[in-house]
């Protein structure tokens, strides 16, 4: 059954992998949605996955479930740096495929390797710091044994994870987006089997818990990696990208897509360490509150993290009108994508007000009755924060993307570093020296450094400067 399943997973991303970029009208609806709904539901399994793995997590131990969010929020805050460099080389693909130079996109692909591997590598390192960095946060012993554990898992695997973000790019970056669903679904299930057997053992396989959990996303990656790597060879061969001649390193390219990738992957970090910051105050708390704020992320983690995926269709096809010279084509593309991403997360604002209890159910299945009561309880009150900034959330992914698809990231990376300082990390430290911790009022913080992000990216691009800015040589825009 399990081979029958895969075998034709399989099949289906071969076949999707030699369907036009798109049948529908520049900068229609409908094109939007044929990019974006295969990447929402591409991001949206990875949230899925993530779900799921917290689930079983959440059955295992209750030190489990509030291990997972700071450690793997601050392995993301280390790994962002790394993964702006391979998202944004979707951004130079779509624009070098909008100006008609597939030498210049084999290219790219060749670099974003190249960095990724190094990159990753040196990421890896931080294992050898991780007692260190969780033994400041003071957390209780057996969650701070545990995020050990999980993080130094998660950043052993950090050259998988960049170099199947980078892949992925060749696909998504040309609007070949069911590619990358297919790949993604494919390694969901892979990782939700291993993490099942991982995390409770089966046969000969002992119960490994949180270790498991990370060991098996590993696995899926790896995984993933292979699979893209197979579907590029043969799509190269078909669309004839000179991969073989633009093989080795254009240190001048390089520098470009640090320059851009970087800026986007700072402001990534600057974003995931300010909720970094705010977990360990959280956690100081206790085991309670940040279990509860965490089971309350990881439910709003199924709104937010398909919202990227409309995020990444934004960039692309704007980095396309980008280099096709056609701005004003971007924008109706823009006006479609916040249309839709309002229409989706309203839907959940509702959801997490009206049905808040029912969305928290596969958690309570086997958790500790009496311990998991007091969580949920918690977790209902903080998911009403989440339904008051998820709009907020729409505006800084639509357009702060759009920003990013011409080319303008650098004032992303600024206006999110000075927010998450401002609004998010200071605030958070008074609350918790002035008044030994709240956890509504630093909920509050949150929610109010959500709407000024949101508000910020909206007002840079009604400026328009975005219009005339561009990630690829000006010549090749002539």
């Amino acid at each position: 059954m399990w081979y029958k399943l895969n075998t034709q997973l399989l099949k289906t991303v071969l076949m999707s992998s030699s369907t036009p970029v798109t049948r529908a009208r520049p900068g229609s609806a409908q094109e939007l949605l044929l990019i974006a709904l295969p990447l929402m539901i591409s991001f949206g399994s990875q949230s899925v996955m993530s779900f799921i793995d917290r689930i079983f997590l959440t059955w295992y131990s209750s030190s489990a479930l509030a291990a997972t969010m700071p450690a793997s929020m601050l392995n993301w805050s280390i790994v962002s740096f790394a993964m702006g460099v391979a998202s944004y080389t979707g951004t130079f693909i779509s624009q070098y495929e909008g100006a008609g130079r597939k030498d210049r996109v084999a290219r790219v692909v060749w670099q974003s390797i190249w960095l990724c591997l190094s990159l990753g590598s040196l990421l890896a390192l931080f294992t050898l710091a991780a007692p260190l960095i969780f033994a400041l946060a003071g957390h209780p012993a057996d969650v701070q044994r545990d995020e050990v554990t999980y993080f130094s898992m998660l950043c052993g695997g950090a050259p998988a994870a960049l170099l199947m973000t980078s892949l992925s790019s060749f696909f998504s970056g040309r609007g070949q987006t069911a590619v990358v669903m297919w790949v993604n679904l494919t390694a969901v299930l892979i990782n939700l089997v291993f993490g099942y057997l991982l995390i409770f053992g089966f046969a000969f396989i002992p119960p490994l818990g949180i270790w498991g959990a990370g060991l098996a996303t590993v696995i899926s990656n790896c995984l993933a990696c292979l699979l893209f790597v197979g579907l590029m060879i043969r799509e190269v061969s078909r669309k004839q990208y000179p991969m073989r001649s633009e093989f080795g390193i254009d240190f001048e390219l390089c520098q470009r897509m640090l320059y851009y990738g970087l800026a986007m992957g700072l402001q990534i970090f600057v974003d995931i360490f300010g909720f970094t910051i705010f977990l360990l105050f959280v956690g100081k708390m206790g085991t309670t509150a940040l279990a509860a704020t965490n089971l309350a992320f990881n439910l709003n983690s199924l709104a937010f993290i398909p919202m990227l995926g409309l995020g990444t269709a934004v960039m692309t096809l704007v980095g396309r009108r980008i280099g096709e010279k056609n701005p004003a084509l971007a924008e109706t593309t823009v006006r479609h994508a916040l249309q839709l991403g309002c229409t989706y997360m309203g839907l959940w604002c509702v959801a997490y007000v009206l049905i808040p209890r029912l969305l928290i159910t596969p958690f309570r299945a086997y958790a500790a009755g009496d311990e998991f009561a007091e969580i949920e309880e918690t977790a209902v009150i903080l998911m009403r924060f989440i339904a008051i900034y998820g709009l907020f959330d729409v505006l800084a992914i639509v357009y702060g993307y759009a920003l990013r698809g011409a080319g303008d990231a650098l004032y992303p990376f600024l206006f999110f570093t000075l927010s998450s300082i401002f609004c998010l990390i200071i605030p958070s430290a008074v609350i918790w020296y002035l008044w030994g911790g709240n956890l509504i009022g630093t909920w509050s913080v949150v929610t109010f450094y959500i709407f000024i992000v949101g508000i910020g990216m909206w007002w840079r691009y009604r400026g328009g400067k975005w219009k005339s800015m561009s990630v690829i040589e000006k010549e090749v825009l002539i």
